[in-house]
């Protein structure tokens, strides 16, 4: 590479919802754009995360710097990882998302300089400058950036989260004038651009748009549950002042809500010792109906706050039919079932059920086509690559931009596809494609045949036999198996003490116990018409 070159690429978030990560790529030095986690699917049978495998970049002896956008789990999840993988890489974040990174390390008993950056930051690499650019989202103190080259006449433009909310509650809104300044300056001007909410039509709605629904809820005389993601500050700030005003008492149940708000309180974004909250343990009156209850679980997780009530497992909480159950969120595509069946149990029990569809009291944080179109129109790039979606959206995106702005050279791009700018030229390259790493447990790596093991484990259910060579004794043990598959264990017994002592005694004990581990799962196969995982051993 020239020292006027630069490389662009996703290794992930392109093509998918979550595991974010774009590399900028220059002669001496690398610019990373967040780096998060992806939740799994159901198959992946209770992995933690996915993360974006940083093995061939571990081999460059360039500088690293990470660049966060925002502080939700997708854009910042897996930095501890990151940090393990390139212990001198810079780091750079925002206020909000730099106290929620400093909060998650120190959990791991890490510490590393997290730089803290503004709008008026300005940060040089090589020959080219990134200025942050502020917008609007659902969680506080996001940014996109320009990295931009005025020698080159360069710019591009990567904001992978944001809506346009031009009349926040709590915040400036989306600046739109400062991307229009710095793209007078360059006259080839590329656009990354966020294609979560490619196929809603129309608008984002504001935060503040919400306000009048969300107060008609809270000056009720019910006592009222609100459920919705942690993140969203501004959106438990207004709450919160709601509360205030109608004289509410707050509680909150789960962690990840008191652990947000504790982190928005340190960072200067709400001053808690404002509003009447208590916690749940000094509630003298559990009935009382001026009780406000903020809860996690708004996607029906297994451990939230929302399954857990809604089920009758709560402690101090029994929901009647004098209560209110408010879903200030929509289900993320996958959690659908698991919503509806809350739904359902609050019907059974005469709770009063508010969502997305019967009230205003949800607003995306991602832009609808109408925001699209007054982005587009107002920054007039001369290129576009839609990015931060599944493969549909990207495509849906690209068509959307094709047939509203024809004047636009527009591309797809997806993980592990690049693009080369030398001099003022765009092409494009593949980058060597990994598997994502699978995170379990206490941060470890877990092997994809592994996976494999724990799905047959989890479908097929487990025989254990150990056979004593000297007594000649045989234990069984199932686990997984029908209760009836149980009464057959005197058959399995005199079918290994067959195989072992008599049929094969003059083998080597590897030998024999393969052959009655076969056996076995052949008896297993006939029984129940699959075959368990089967181990025997012989001591």
């Amino acid at each position: 590479m020239s020292k006027y070159d630069l490389k662009i690429y996703p290794m992930g978030g392109v093509g998918e919802i979550g595991s974010n990560m774009t590399v900028l790529e220059l002669q001496n030095e690398m610019v990373i754009i967040d780096y998060g986690i992806l939740f799994p699917y159901d198959d992946f049978f209770d992995i933690n995360y996915l993360i974006v495998d940083t093995t061939e970049l571990q081999k460059t002896e360039k500088k690293i710097t990470l660049f966060i956008t925002h502080g939700h789990e997708d854009h910042i999840g897996a930095i501890y990882h990151f940090l393990m993988d390139f212990p001198q890489a810079t780091v750079y974040a925002p206020n909000f998302a730099r106290t929620l990174i400093l909060k998650k390390l120190l959990k791991r008993k890490m510490q590393h300089e997290i730089n803290l950056y503004d709008e008026n930051t300005a940060l040089d690499f090589e020959n080219f400058q990134l200025h942050p650019i502020h917008v609007t989202h659902s969680i506080p103190d996001t940014f996109g950036l320009i990295f931009q080259n005025t020698d080159l006449g360069f710019s591009l433009l990567f904001i992978s989260d944001f809506k346009i909310d031009m009349n926040p509650l709590y915040e400036e809104a989306f600046n739109t004038e400062k991307i229009k300044k710095l793209f007078s300056k360059t006259n080839k001007n590329l656009a990354m651009i966020d294609s979560t909410n490619i196929l809603v039509p129309g608008h984002t709605p504001s935060e503040s748009d919400l306000t009048p629904d969300l107060e008609d809820i809270i000056s009720g005389n019910k006592r009222t549950f609100i459920t919705m993601f942690s993140s969203n500050i501004y959106r438990l700030k207004n709450i919160l002042s709601l509360a205030k005003k109608h004289g509410r008492t707050i509680t909150t149940i789960g962690q990840s809500i008191r652990f947000y708000l504790e982190s928005a309180e340190e960072s200067g974004l709400i001053n808690l010792e404002d509003y009447n909250i208590k916690d749940i343990d000094s509630i003298s009156n559990y009935n009382d109906p001026k009780l406000l209850f903020i809860v996690t679980g708004s996607q029906g997780e297994f451990l939230g706050a929302t399954k857990r009530i809604v089920n009758g497992d709560q402690k101090h909480v029994t929901l009647n039919e004098n209560d209110c159950f408010v879903f200030s969120s929509k289900p993320i595509p996958g959690n659908e079932k698991k919503i509806y069946q809350l739904y359902n149990e609050l019907a059974l029990k005469n709770v009063e059920l508010i969502n997305f569809m019967s009230k205003k009291i949800h607003a995306s944080g991602h832009p609808a086509q109408e925001d699209l179109k007054y982005l587009v129109s107002n920054i007039n790039p001369t290129d576009y690559i839609p990015i931060h979606g599944e493969t549909l959206f990207l495509r849906k995106h690209v068509e959307f931009i094709n047939d509203n702005f024809p004047q636009i050279n527009t591309h797809f791009l997806t993980n592990f596809q690049g693009i080369l700018l030398k001099g003022d030229k765009l092409s494009f390259f593949e980058v060597s494609q990994c598997d994502p790493l699978l995170i379990h447990g206490n941060g470890i790596t877990i092997e994809r045949e592994r996976i494999s093991e724990r799905r047959k484990l989890a479908c097929n259910g487990l025989v254990s036999i150990c056979v004593n060579s000297k007594t000649k004794s045989i234990k069984i043990e199932t686990k997984g198996l029908p209760v009836s598959a149980d009464e057959h264990k005197y058959t399995v017994t005199d079918l290994v003490d067959y195989t072992i002592f008599h049929e094969y005694k003059k083998r080597d004990h590897d030998f024999v116990t393969e052959q009655a581990r076969i056996k076995i799962r052949k008896f297993y196969k006939e029984l129940l018409g699959y075959k368990p995982i089967t181990l025997v051993s012989m001591v």
